[in-house]
């Protein structure tokens, strides 16, 4: 399994979001890395008419699409939620029928034998007052079972999963809940404002409060974003006043401006249209029509020293010293700073590069800052 595999995958699950029929793209890659015949995504409206949504990957699901169907119009009751566990929870085929002749259980001889399948395993990835979504995976009669280690690497894509949908929950994708759309936006250690014309303030989430309280780079005037330097000024500027008009750079999408400050440091904003592609824009409800996503170099989001460990299976030890080059020291200061030999660390050193496919210290490094999410810290 090579990780740039599993970091691909999961880059596309965030797509996912924003354009929901990707995952019609997403899930025969999902399929593939877990060596599955078919995945299925279910996405049950609570709400309404009560219609489900539905996207598969090879053989018909029908009779697992009716199963879950039906446990949604029955609310998830207590039962039915034991079997199912918490969203996020990796469920198996032996979890819902029992470890005891499973094949012989009412849900393997209705619903999923029916299909031609032998296993399955399955995720509940939102359960919200709008929706509920199941995620599964599902192997043919001629496959072998899932192994511990199949039903770990679905931990591993699981969380994503669920984040997808939780924030495509709180944008709504159709009408946007505004309330859960803050809510999800102020986890962001990223500062997020969104602007009408001439720069005009619609929306910021915490973080950008933070920032424009500072001052230092990014301001507020007569209710309008502007920079504290002429210069900045203009850019920022220009970079809003073209992407109110629907217009960005073809090859990123967005423009990059710098903000500095007087004391030889600033900020770095990203400016985005929007109102573009008109016909399939979910975000048109949105209050504005300009984003600018703000971050401070200096103040990194915390790193996910814990789940890049466990990617790598990494130790503790190994973890310590990554930790240690990850705030810039070198071998001899990671030595002197964690009260071990150079020797020692330059052999977890090679273990980390083993483990990472690295060959160097800055590559390593790059590698962690990637997989950093841009959440504030507790």
């Amino acid at each position: 399994m090579k990780v740039e595999t599993i970091s691909g995958i999961i880059g596309v699950i965030y797509d996912c979001v924003l354009e929901p029929d990707r995952w019609l793209a997403t899930l025969p890659n999902i399929s593939r890395l877990t060596q599955s015949a078919a995945s299925s995504i279910v996405v049950h409206d609570r709400q309404g008419s009560g219609s489900a949504r539905v996207f598969e990957c090879g053989p018909d699901q029908s009779y697992l699409r009716l199963y879950f169907e039906r446990l949604a119009a029955m609310k998830l009751p207590s039962k039915q939620q034991a079997h199912l566990g918490s969203v996020g929870d990796v469920t198996t085929m032996t979890m819902l029928c029992g470890e005891r002749e499973p094949l012989h259980s009412d849900f393997y001889v209705h619903w999923v034998k029916p299909l031609g399948f032998r296993d399955m395993i399955g995720v509940l990835v939102l359960r919200s007052g709008k929706r509920v979504a199941w995620f599964s995976v599902a192997r043919s009669e001629i496959q072998m079972l899932y192994s511990d280690r199949d039903a770990r690497l679905m931990g591993m894509l699981s969380p994503h999963i669920c984040r997808a949908f939780l924030i495509a929950d709180a944008l709504d994708l159709q009408t946007v809940a505004v309330t859960r759309l803050e809510e999800t936006v102020d986890a962001l250690s990223t500062g997020v404002v969104l602007t009408e014309r001439q720069g005009r303030i619609a929306y910021m989430n915490g973080s950008a409060e933070r920032l424009l309280k500072a001052g230092n780079a990014l301001r507020v005037s007569n209710g309008c974003l502007t920079a504290a330097r002429p210069r900045a000024r203009d850019a920022l500027s220009k970079a809003l006043a073209s992407s109110v008009e629907g217009k960005a750079p073809t090859k990123t999408g967005r423009y990059a401006v710098a903000l500095p400050d007087d004391e030889g440091s600033g900020l770095i904003a990203s400016v985005l249209p929007l109102q573009w592609r008109e016909s399939r824009n979910p975000l048109s409800p949105l209050p504005g029509a300009a984003a600018v996503i703000v971050q401070d170099p200096a103040d990194p989001p915390p790193l996910p020293d814990d789940a890049f460990a466990e990617l790598y299976g990494l130790t503790l030890a190994e973890r310590r010293v990554l930790r240690a080059v990850a705030q810039g020291l070198g071998p001899q200061d990671a030595a002197d700073a964690l009260g071990v030999s150079l020797t020692t660390i330059r052999t977890h050193l090679q273990n980390l590069f083993a483990k990472t496919g690295t060959t160097r210290q800055a590559d390593l490094v790059r590698r962690l800052m990637t997989a950093t999410p841009p959440v504030k810290r507790g």
